[in-house]
């Protein structure tokens, strides 16, 4: 498999209202610094659903898939595993629709990643037909993207990913093979999906098409809640 930028995305439902500030504090606090000081891991960030699928999403940006196997993150793994039932590390895993997935970036092929200075996250995953994954591919990078991003006001970076969870070795977490395909676009405003120009560059005819036969698994427009906001 070749070295690409990778993401880690998980996905968490409502948290029980009794310790969600507690849990929240040590998401923050505890959870994301004793990952961003293991080798690989280059930065997270953290938000809160507008609309769409879940209530929380923390998203994980590392150098390579290697981050996911070294020794020191097995080794904090096997740490969090034995501890207590009621740890916050044992609770996450098992709250309501959790879930893990990791991906390799596929769009854009090069380029350094760099974070925005915006607080809006819109994101997306499908499940795809095998033998309509070239297409898919085609439609997304040729069309889609392009008309994003030229043509739509408020879209400031957009990746695409593709799942590669099969490759981890057992103790690394559990991960889910579904959506294989994700993508992010960083916006500058939570109102850009309302515009009647997103509305309109996004019915093409090829559009139409390529909806009859994909599988949407989520949807999902966030706000950033950590690290603290930019916005004065």
């Amino acid at each position: 498999m070749s070295q690409r930028d990778i993401l880690l995305m998980v996905r968490i439902g409502d948290v029980p209202k009794e310790i969600e500030g507690d849990w929240n504090n040590w998401y923050n606090n505890t959870h994301i610094p004793n990952r961003l000081n293991k080798p690989g891991f280059i930065s997270a960030r953290r938000f809160i659903t507008l609309s769409g699928e879940g209530k929380y999403l923390a998203l994980y940006d590392l150098e390579n898939v290697e981050a996911l196997r070294s020794e020191a993150y097995l080794k904090l793994r096997k740490w969090e595993a034995s501890l207590p039932q009621d740890s916050f590390e044992k609770i996450t895993s098992e709250l309501p629709d959790f879930s893990r997935g990791v991906y390799e970036q596929i769009y854009p092929e090069q380029g350094e990643y760099q974070i925005p200075a915006t607080d809006i996250l819109f994101t997306i995953g499908h499940d795809v037909p095998p033998n309509r994954e070239e297409e898919y591919n085609a439609w997304y990078n040729t069309e889609h993207i392009p008309a994003m991003m030229n043509r739509v006001p408020g879209f400031m970076r957009a990746r695409r990913f593709r799942n590669v969870g099969d490759v981890l070795p057992p103790g690394s977490g559990k991960t889910s093979s579904s959506p294989k395909y994700v993508t992010v676009y960083d916006l500058d405003n939570e109102n850009v999906l309302q515009s009647e120009i997103f509305l309109r560059e996004t019915n093409s005819p090829w559009s139409a098409w390529v909806r009859s036969w994909y599988y949407r698994r989520f949807r999902i427009l966030a706000r950033k809640i950590s690290p603290e906001s930019q916005e004065v």
